[in-house]
């Protein structure tokens, strides 16, 4: 039943919602809310979960009935709410929006949105009310990062000013086909290292200009349009692979940087299929991909406004099994049977079970962090000082012409061509030749539709007289009229726009057309949106592209064209056919055996790592032979066999249930890198680690065994470029360091600095006397049950499993502890309790941690190490420290040792400083959340 339009009431009882709300939902209501401010909480909380979409410069009753009576908390702006000319209008109209929510009680402003992509999807910035800014393919065309920063922190001011306060922009689609409609030059490039790098910028570039973003289409507006990407059969594998070597990329790299405030999943998701067939891709995007597998945790949407209504009369409610299957947010139009059918079908939801009460906590609280970061009410609803925009675009038009003339791209040119036109004479004439195409902005209702190509032959005629504009359709092609032209003509300007999709494709056949016609006489031809047009067809030997027919766009490229100024463009997508590297190549990745591969791997670490750090094939083998723990992955040269690429990872026991999953080397042979053998090796092992039971995190580096744990922090800048592209968080800075104690300096054996001589017991402050020892058989229990009570697996994953492994080799001696006296008794017979442990090894002997970390070993076979420093927290102060560091070395010393390496030191380096250790490792650690 709908609900018929009145003068809007806040709620005050479940009474008042008999329209919409079935008998079941009031009972279980009244049963949990008893009182109004109880009751008010769901009410309130679905609100924020539906955004409104409508037409018009006017706030129509379903919309004001929807935010004063359902708590509805965000609107979108579609093009025809963009109508007027003035920019004061759409100003009033979210002025008299935010009013009206803040009249009726909300506690936050309202999220006000749109699309403003700039370019082609534009909705502010028509030149008139805002500045136009090019789009996303056109600033990929610039290769300049910091200016798609400028543009996008300039667009975010100007809609500010105007009361939007969400950009659903930037597009983080890769174009990895053509002939994608939906896409082109949306896009910023077909290489998902570009997307990534630009999407970033931008989104960046919206944050510091002040309102959220929304980026889009996850996961890729392509990769669902093929039904086999999400089998349930054999080739399911085959396409996640495909996905996270392309798709997923820029997506991974915004969520490892923080910087993505909410994203639209692309609407394919809902578009087809049956509804077990909608319900099984939509939650494998949100909570397999989006939420497990890259770690999102800011807000989902969905975009039900095309599809809502058409779906009505369907048992298949769209925007109800959105949010069920994980979406925060739906998009819904102004329809009031719409609006009301979701709200109750949500409600129905929640008391059926299928929305749990954890779903519609996390949901709203997402929408309320993003509100309470952008929005106040004083900014809400100031009023828009009249000359606001205009101020702005003064400021912002140096800035948009720079990007659109550092974004006009010549792909060939014919200098002959080119050079022609500066050379005509005043008798001469142009001819330019523009196909007829919708205009990108909104009518205005009063003035008509204007060719957009107008303003090109404005641009043209400035610099030379005789330019005669002949638009052609294709209905009709090039008729005898065109031919006229072109006969008289001394040169020809050839326009096209988007020609390879289906129905534009006669545009190619004119231009062949054309072509011909001209015979000798120059021709230029201009991609006026989609570069791929004539691409590659060389048979047009001047090819230049714009990315959009927007006015600053042809007007730079006519400036080109005359050869006022050089086109510094390059083309951000690749020429088919072309052999470009490109990581996109994907490769066969087999699992690592030791008897094939052994020293095939040995011989990768030494043209990889083997300068820096030294190992032989046995030691490798050994590390990387863990049965149980451990798994690894190669990639072969499909002719020689020679191994290219290794990916080792192991898993390391956590707490009960709870593993970690360590992504320790990744190593690609120089002669092979930039081909897309690391993003194979990658993808594989992230996407078999996150299938572990109970797998809770990942790092990069690794525990026990250890290589490294973590990223050396001399890694050169484009390979911490490249894991941060693969999602993985760069920016805490948590450094780890491994040190060294040369004990033989001066030739004389270690001996301790004077202010730290070795003392077989220590007097800090109030403590109680510290005392250093070998571990005794009979403390062996005591030392267990320290570090499960202090150092347990869920904080120091490994330790405890150390030091019960000596008991297994007979090794407890390698235990050095730290005591203080107590009374003797039963359970504690030596009369001491521990307060500190160290682990000290050397190349020889059974002891595993010395197996585990092989650097000591390539030292020199008199090189030991201590490991998995263990002290209580109330002795946690420099003398303990040192005290228990010294006990270790002078054991270490007894024993012949003659450099000592410790490793995973986090904090207080002065301390080992003043015993002479330096500094041989630092590493960046880097841990991921699954």
């Amino acid at each position: 039943m709908a609900v018929v339009a009145q003068p809007a009431t806040p709620l005050n009882s479940w009474e008042e919602l008999s329209p919409v709300v079935d008998e079941k939902l009031k009972r279980y209501c009244r049963c949990v809310w008893k009182d109004r401010e109880h009751f008010l909480k769901p009410c309130r909380q679905i609100g924020q979960m539906v955004v409104v979409a409508f037409d018009g410069l006017v706030v129509s009753d379903a919309i004001k009935t929807m935010i004063e009576k359902y708590h509805v908390g965000s609107v979108f702006l579609t093009r025809k709410n963009f109508m007027g000319k003035f920019a004061y209008l759409i100003a009033s109209l979210t002025r008299e929006l935010q009013s009206i929510a803040k009249s009726a009680g909300q506690e936050h402003p309202l999220l006000i949105g749109t699309d403003q992509e700039n370019g082609m999807i534009t909705r502010l910035g028509d030149g008139r009310r805002a500045t136009q800014f090019p789009g996303a393919m056109a600033l990929g065309a610039t290769r300049s990062p910091s200016l798609a920063y400028d543009i996008a922190k300039a667009t975010a001011k100007e809609l500010r000013a105007v009361g939007i306060n969400w950009n659903f922009a930037p597009v983080l689609d890769v174009l990895t086909d053509s002939q994608e409609p939906a896409v082109t030059v949306r896009s910023f490039s077909d290489d998902p290292l570009v997307v990534g790098k630009f999407g970033g910028a931008f989104v960046q570039g919206l944050r510091t200009g002040g309102i959220a973003s929304c980026v889009k289409h996850f996961p890729g507006t392509a990769s669902l349009e093929d039904e086999e990407r999400y089998p349930r059969s054999r080739g399911a594998e085959r396409a996640q692979s495909n996905l996270e070597d392309n798709e997923l990329i820029p997506f991974r790299r915004g969520v490892a940087h923080d910087a993505l405030d909410s994203i639209m999943l692309t609407p394919s998701i809902l578009h087809s299929g049956s509804k077990a067939d909608i319900i099984h891709k939509s939650q494998h995007v949100v909570h397999g991909l989006l939420r497990r597998q890259l770690g999102y945790r800011g807000i989902v949407v969905s975009d039900c406004s095309d599809i809502a209504s058409a779906n009505m009369r369907s048992s298949t409610n769209l925007p109800i099994i959105a949010i069920e299957t994980g979406s925060d947010m739906i998009i819904v139009n102004d329809e009031l049977p719409t609006l009301t059918s979701t709200i109750e079908g949500i409600y129905k939801s929640f008391t059926d079970g299928n929305l749990r009460v954890d779903m519609m906590e996390r949901a709203p609280e997402r929408v309320t962090t993003l509100k309470k970061h952008y929005l106040n009410w004083e900014v809400a609803l100031r009023d828009l000082r009249e000359n606001a925009i205009s101020s702005l675009m003064l400021e912002h038009q140096v800035l948009a012409r720079k990007a659109y003339e550092a974004s006009v791209t010549v792909v060939r040119a014919d200098r002959s061509n080119m050079s022609v036109f500066s050379r005509l004479q005043e008798t001469d004439i142009i001819l330019l030749l523009t196909p007829v195409v919708r205009p990108i902005y909104s009518s205005d209702g009063i003035s008509g539709p204007v060719d957009p190509f107008e303003c090109f032959g404005q641009a043209l005629a400035s610099r030379h007289k005789k330019i005669r504009h002949v638009p052609y359709t294709l209905q009709n092609g090039i008729t005898s009229v065109h031919m006229a032209f072109i006969k008289r003509a001394a040169a020809v300007i050839l326009v096209t726009c988007n020609s390879i999709r289906p129905h534009k494709s006669p545009q190619i056949g004119n231009a062949k057309v054309v072509r011909a016609a001209c015979g000798s006489k120059p021709l230029v031809t201009l991609a006026a949106c989609d570069p791929y047009d004539l691409l590659d067809d060389k048979s047009f030997p001047t090819y230049i592209c714009t990315y959009e027919y927007t006015k600053p766009a042809l007007e730079a490229a006519a400036s080109v064209i005359f050869g006022e100024r050089h086109a510094p463009g390059v083309l951000p997508v690749s020429i088919p056919g072309s052999q470009v590297k490109r990581p996109q190549h994907s490769w066969k990745v087999d699992i690592w055996e030791k008897r094939r591969d052994a020293f095939g791997t040995a011989d990768l670490w030494k043209h990889v790592l083997g300068r820096r750090w030294p190992m032989d094939a046995a030691t490798l083998s050994a590390l990387l032979d863990r049965p149980g723990i451990s798994k690894h992955y190669v990639v072969r040269n499909p002719v020689s066999k020679e191994i290219l690429g290794l990916c080792a990872t192991y898993f390391t026991q956590r707490s009960q249930g709870k593993i970690i999953g360590s992504l320790a080397l990744l190593l690609v042979r120089p002669t092979h890198v930039n081909l897309g053998i690391g993003l194979s090796l990658h993808s594989v092992a992230v996407r078999e680690l996150s299938k572990a039971a109970g797998i809770d995190s990942m790092q990069l580096g690794s525990i026990f065994p250890r290589f490294f744990p973590g990223l050396p922090v001399d890694l050169a800048a484009k390979d911490l470029d490249w894991f941060s592209h693969r999602g993985w968080k760069l920016g805490d800075d948590k450094f780890v360091y491994d040190l060294f104690l040369d004990m033989e300096r001066d030739g004389q054996g270690w001996r301790a600095p004077p202010d730290t001589a070795s003392k077989a017991a220590i007097k800090d402050g109030n403590l109680p006397p510290i005392s250093f020892s070998i571990c005794q058989p009979g403390q062996y229990p005591a030392l267990l049950a320290f570090e499960e009570r202090f150092f347990p697996p869920r904080d120091y994953p490994g330790w405890s499993e150390k030091y019960q492994s000596l008991r297994v080799t007979d090794d407890i001696a390698d235990i050095i502890l730290a005591t203080v006296p107590i009374e003797a008794s039963s359970e504690h017979p030596y009369g001491t309790t521990i307060v500190g442990t160290a682990l000290v090894y050397s190349p020889v002997g059974n002891s595993q941690v010395a197996k585990d970390i092989p650097w000591p070993k390539t030292m020199g076979e008199k090189v030991g190490g201590i490991a998995c420093l263990s002290i209580h927290p109330d002795y946690r102060t420099e003398s303990t420290t040192k005290g228990l560091l010294r006990a270790s070395i002078t054991e270490l010393s007894n024993r012949g040792i003659t450099g000592c390496f410790i490793e995973w030191v986090v904090s207080d380096l002065v301390w080992y400083e003043s015993l002479g250790f330096s500094q041989w490792g630092k590493y960046r650690e880097i841990w991921r959340s699954i």
